[in-house]
């Protein structure tokens, strides 16, 4: 996980270092809008739509996996409570011996 942090931070900079070199004003285009916006508010509006696909793209194997775990988990409940008790050793007791009676 840390590796993943480490590559994820490297390049959230490396697309805010992009972004603020190249701030000059820009028209945008999409489908019949058309609006003029920074550079740098377009590539950053970009890469957090890029995060959030990809985020959403994830979630149903996530949600998929945590009822993977929970039928997991419900399996071993019940095969612990199918599982014959074994009866608890009793605490031993110390015989004494010669040593312990002097």
């Amino acid at each position: 996980m840390p590796i993943a942090m480490f590559i994820a931070l490297a390049l959230t900079v490396a697309v805010a270092t992009f972004s603020v070199q190249n701030a000059q004003q820009v028209q945008v285009s999409f489908i019949k809008w058309y609006f003029e916006a920074s550079l740098v508010v377009i590539l950053l509006l970009t890469f957090a739509a890029g995060l959030t696909a990809g985020y959403l793209t994830s979630v149903p194997s996530r949600f998929r996996g945590r009822r993977e775990l929970g039928k997991c988990q419900a399996r071993v409940r019940e095969l612990e409570a199918a599982r014959p008790k074994e009866p608890e050793p009793s605490p031993a007791v110390e015989s004494p011996s010669a040593e312990n009676l002097q």
